[in-house]
């Protein structure tokens, strides 16, 4: 809990949301170079990275391989962009190091998140 004090969009939540936040977080592990998630699948699941790193590559051309577009650390998230527009996943994550995150399904998301979908919507704004 003391963690997602830090984490920025996450500093508007008081004492309670944060807490009802962690108690609905799951944590899960991932080895260097195993996908946490995988361009094109159906997105159920936000993650929050507590420990390790992580890289987004994307299929920029048809045929192509991935490339790295993005790198991320402690503190960082991702997968939000799926659940709030029902899309598939629009980039590969990759582990580069050992990755401890924790998880929230679509349905806590929602419930947890949703008054931060504003905040969330410009953020997905730096990707593109």
């Amino acid at each position: 809990e003391e963690f997602l004090k830090g984490v920025k969009i996450l500093q508007n939540m008081d004492e309670y949301e944060r807490s009802k936040l962690a108690d609905a977080f799951r944590e899960v592990w991932y080895k260097p170079e195993e996908f946490v998630i995988k361009e094109g699948e159906e997105g159920q699941t936000f993650y929050l990275i507590m420990s390790g790193h992580a890289v987004a590559t994307k299929t920029l051309e048809p045929g192509n391989a991935p490339v790295e577009v993005f790198s991320y650390g402690p503190g960082d998230y991702f997968g939000e962009r799926a659940l709030m527009k029902n899309e598939p996943r629009a980039a590969n994550i990759i582990a580069t190091t050992t990755l401890q995150v924790v998880s929230l399904d679509r349905h806590s998301f929602k419930r947890l998140l949703g008054p931060m979908e504003d905040i969330l919507k410009r953020n997905m704004a730096l990707y593109k």
